[in-house]
């Protein structure tokens, strides 16, 4: 628990505006160092090492379908091993290329701790206790259609989420037991069988989409979410547009501020930040391109009550953000979003491609190996779309 307040306050007095050039190239620097370092697989398998290499020299010249086909190689062989951390592996690199059912198998795998996952079994008449056992606050909103059909299925279910997505979790499932991470030991409570996300994902999403649980968005609270709309719309005309652009992941390759411009002056409306961190430097920077239009709300703070940061993402008509904690509770909100990404191999996001399973409201612009002012201008295009789309009936 302190540890998670440390880096609250470490989030909430950053300047994250982007780096400059020579920062970035010293970032790269660093990162190369840091690959070269990583440790094998401790089976020192010549076969993984292989799998390993040219899954990434694959992903290198975007070259997906080989990549997907090493890494679904090194996941049998992790588990031909018994080696957890090649299963990781394998799952986290079929996750980005569009591996199916079997990205949720290998995950699964590698996050089962203790007694056994559920099988799939009838669980009428039986309780289930779901966690998240590691990741970070994405996993809530990226598996939180899951839980509608867990609760269905069984006679109760538990589940333990970050203090901050109780409320939201209780809104949108009135059925489900939610109940604090921390609070309790997990392995005292009471439960017949137990579940990871990923486990739950496994059983609730198979390959064929028709046989998909369906997407059930994040239930805001819709009296805040009409307050603060409200509130909004009282300086001035819509469409409003929420906008994030800074990020304490030093490994991100960010648009400059000055590369947001143009975005802010193509798109109509009120331009509202969800920025955490020390805002003041960057805001000042934005409202020379978008004077009387940029919105702060310092009521709203993500960092200690995302309730609140839901309905504020709730009340807007679109988002335009970098990838970050705010672009998953979009999509998890079902907000019409478009996540600006640059050319690394990101966990959250597929590698290619412009649609996210998860989030049918998110769309991916990439920078693509442009200058990040034509990737921006783009992303910028099509928030356009998504306004001419909404009209005004909100």
């Amino acid at each position: 628990m302190q540890n998670r307040r440390t880096i609250l306050q470490k989030a909430k007095t950053a300047d994250l505006r982007p780096q400059g050039a020579v920062g970035k190239r010293l970032q790269k620097v660093l990162e190369r160092a840091k690959e070269l370092l990583r440790r094998p697989s401790r089976h020192a398998d010549e076969s993984a090492e292989r799998h390993m290499r040219l899954m990434e020299e694959s992903v290198q010249r975007g070259d997906w379908q080989t990549a997907r086909d090493h890494a679904l190689a090194l996941g049998a062989l992790g588990e031909q091993l018994g080696d957890i951390g090649l299963i990781k592996k394998a799952g986290r690199g079929l996750r980005r290329l569009d591996g199916g059912n079997r990205i949720w198998q290998l995950m699964a795998a590698s996050k089962q701790r203790g007694r056994p996952d559920w099988d799939g079994s009838d669980l009428a008449g039986r309780t289930l206790l779901v966690d998240r056992r590691e990741g970070d606050l994405a996993i809530f909103f990226q598996f939180a259609s899951l839980l509608g059909p867990a609760a269905a299925a069984a006679g109760r279910c538990i589940v333990f989420v970050e203090p901050r997505l109780a409320p939201l979790y209780r809104r949108t499932y009135p059925a489900l037991d939610v109940r604090i991470e921390g609070e309790e030991d997990m392995a005292a409570v009471d439960a017949d069988v137990v579940a990871g996300f990923e486990t739950l994902a496994k059983h609730f999403w198979p390959d064929d989409p028709a046989a998909r649980a369906p997407f059930v968005p994040l239930e805001p609270d819709r009296r805040l979410v009409a307050e603060l709309r409200g509130t909004y719309l009282d300086g001035g005309p819509g469409p409003l547009i929420g906008f994030a652009w800074g990020s304490l992941n030093k490994s991100k390759d960010l648009p400059a501020l000055d590369d947001w411009r143009t975005l802010f002056s193509s798109l109509p409306g009120r331009l509202v930040s969800l920025q955490y961190g020390d805002v003041g430097p960057a805001l000042s920077e934005f409202e020379r391109h978008a004077p009387g239009r940029i919105i702060h709300d310092a009521s709203v703070d993500q960092l200690t009550d995302m309730d609140r940061f839901a309905a504020q993402i709730a009340a807007l008509d679109a988002v335009v953000t970098i990838s970050n904690t705010g672009a998953n509770l979009a999509g998890a909100l079902g907000v019409p979003t478009i996540v600006i990404l640059d050319d690394g191999f990101r966990l959250s996001w597929p590698a290619f491609g412009e649609t996210v399973a998860a989030y049918p409201s998110v769309r991916l612009a990439r920078k693509g190996g442009r200058a990040w002012a034509s990737a921006v201008q783009e992303a910028g295009g099509r928030v356009m779309q998504i306004i001419s789309g909404a009209g005004d009936g909100r």
